[in-house]
Formats: C-alpha cells, structure tokens, sequence
C-alpha cells in the first residue's frame, strides 16, 4: 500500500477477485479509474454513494474541494477571460472531459451517470464544506499526509506520530 502511486489506489477493486471493496476518495477518482481499466463501464462495474448523515441536523451536507481561477494581471482581455472561464458554457468543456464537476447547475452534460449523479450531489447540497486536507495550512497538511504513511507503515508508533502533529500544528497555525 505504501508503494502504490495515488492514481492506482483503487485498481484492486477490479481484480479478479476484487482485492477490495470500497475505495473513499473524490469524484475525480474514476477518470483513474476507466484509463487504468479501459474494459470498466462507470454506474455498472462500479458506483459512489454519499458518506450517511451522522447527525440530522446537517443532512445534505457534502465535503469537497475546488478549483480556483487566479487573475495577475488586471487587463481587458484578462477579465474577458475570468467572465468566460465562469460560464456554463466553458464549464460543459471541462467536465465533459471527466474528473471534473461543475458547481453551476446549468453544466448538465457529462460523460458518464458518475458524474452526473455527482454533479446532481454537489449542486443539491444543503450547506458544502471544503475537505480538512484543503483547509490546512501547507505543512499541517504534509505532516498530516506523512503521519497517515507512518501510521500505516507502524501503527506502534501511535503517540509518537500524534506528537509530531501537534508540534506542526502548534507553529502552522500560530497567529
């Protein structure tokens, strides 16, 4: 597991037999998923559903990320870019590519009943918070992905694992 490269974190679930059952990560995952495994059909080899609501209270809450469009330099034919990137129409380009989805409720063709269904979760949801991971000042967020490593590769070093954190988290988010 430790010397497995990212994009390929799921391929077990298509081994015969499956290696694994389930896989949590983000909608993009399956674009890894169909080039990896060219035989695969999205929505009949394989599917999502959404983490269950453990309190009531924030039912239809949903956890993601984005991206962001940066402008640098404040020109007309930079604005007259920003204004098209924002469009369902430029948005229908991205998504129809796969692993992408579209916050904008009129972007409604994309490539596979995955993402449609995705995108259908993400434009429903009652209140949206970005992933931790995405929230985290940079190095909380490569010590938080380094401690995860060493846990897996020794889960005895628990406490230690757990200070080190705490020391990064102490000097990542001092105001």
């Amino acid at each position: 597991m430790l010397a497995t490269a990212f994009g390929d974190s799921g391929n077990p679930l298509f081994s015969n037999p499956p290696k694994c059952f389930l896989h949590h990560q983000a909608s993009f995952i399956t674009d890894f998923f169909v080039k990896a495994n060219p035989s695969i059909k999205s929505g009949e080899d394989f599917n999502f559903f959404m983490t269950p609501d453990i309190d009531s209270k924030y039912s239809g809450a949903v956890t993601g990320a984005g991206d962001l469009f940066g402008m640098f330099k404040d020109t007309p034919q930079a604005r007259a870019l920003m204004n098209y990137l924002t469009t369902p129409a430029a948005q229908a380009i991205w998504v129809k590519r796969g692993g992408a989805l579209s916050p904008d409720k009129k972007v409604s063709e994309y490539p596979d009943k995955i993402s449609s269904d995705s995108a259908k979760a993400l434009t429903a949801a009652k209140i949206f918070r970005f992933d931790a991971s995405d929230l985290m000042p940079e190095a909380m967020n490569a010590a938080f992905w380094k401690g995860i490593l060493d846990y897996t590769n020794d889960p005895t070093k628990l406490d230690s694992i757990l200070t080190s954190l705490d020391k990064v988290q102490a000097d990542s988010y001092k105001k």
